[in-house]
């Protein structure tokens, strides 16, 4: 393999992580990455935790009043450790094995660990919400009452609706342009099919099978996951605030045998790996509202 093949796995573990980011529909909740540094291979990484002063009065005389800025690294044990590995038929091309390797990686984060990490967090939100109801919709009137519910409680924690995001499936969204379309618009205010907002909230349309309160991981087979049996709901929406959940994912760097080097076939053989998490500090737990369909 050329010299450069370092770089190139780097590459493409960067590309994986922004996959990740850009892709997810809980995506809103990720911390910034500027203040997260590397992950170990035991799953922990440091977060910087900033403190600063607030201002001071000038003085014309002797100018400005210092000031510190604290700077902290908390370690946090991440929770979700997944990987996978794949075997890629021998390619005698370099460049051409590349390509085909990239295309893989990339449909593999787009089809199999976006929706699932999504429905970590999903799940992770619905199990720390402040606030929770339960039902099944069956008339539009209905669907709109329980979120204006939503939003009642939300605003009597004292955030402003427009700093919100509605996470709902398409189902409830269907019900809730059929109850009062005006509610709904693109963000141009004016009312259109691409729907953007509902009474300010922020929407995100989540596919019913990534939107549960529990989910069991899987670790043979096929893997991915699945609603948790029995006792696993649907949910219908949920309302949450940015501040209350903090989502971070960090792939940790691919590791790739050469068919030379891979003992089991004559293969190029890849290891995927990635650590993530979505914290929930117990003071924030108000500022999350979830609404599930009544039974599993």
């Amino acid at each position: 393999m050329a010299n450069n093949l370092g770089s190139t796995i780097t590459k493409f573990t960067t590309r994986l992580d922004k996959v990740i980011e850009q892709a997810t529909l809980t995506s809103d909740l990720n911390i910034n990455g500027d203040l997260v540094g590397e992950v170990s291979r035991t799953g922990e990484v440091k977060i910087a935790k900033i403190a600063l002063q607030g201002l001071a009065d000038y003085d014309r005389a002797k100018g400005f009043t210092s000031g510190d800025v604290t700077l902290d690294w908390e370690t946090k044990k991440l929770e979700y450790d997944r990987g996978r590995e794949f075997s890629i038929d021998y390619l005698d091309d370099e460049e051409h094995m590349l390509l085909v390797s990239a295309n893989i990686m990339n449909e593999f984060a787009r089809t199999k660990v976006v929706p699932e990490i999504d429905a970590i967090r999903f799940a992770r939100l619905a199990a720390n919400a402040g606030e929770t109801a339960s039902a099944s919709f069956t008339k539009a009137a209905d669907a709109l009452s329980a979120v204006l519910k939503a939003e009642e409680h939300m605003e009597n924690q004292g955030v402003s609706l427009s700093e919100c995001i509605l996470y709902l499936t398409p189902a409830v969204k269907s019900l809730l342009r059929q109850a009062q379309s005006w509610r709904i618009d693109n963000g141009t205010g004016s009312v259109s099919t691409d729907i953007q907002t509902f009474d300010g909230m922020k929407m995100r349309t989540v596919p019913q099978g990534r939107f549960y309160d529990s989910i069991t991981l899987q670790t043979e087979g096929d893997g991915g996951y699945k609603k948790t049996d029995s006792t696993g709901k649907d949910l219908n929406f949920l309302v949450v605030h940015p501040s209350a959940a903090q989502a971070i994912q960090k792939h940790e760097k691919l590791r790739y045998f050469a068919p030379d080097t891979n003992q089991e076939k004559d293969a190029h053989k890849w290891q995927y790996r990635v650590h993530h998490d979505l914290i929930v500090d117990d003071n924030r737990k108000p500022l999350i509202y979830a609404h599930t369909a009544a039974g599993a």
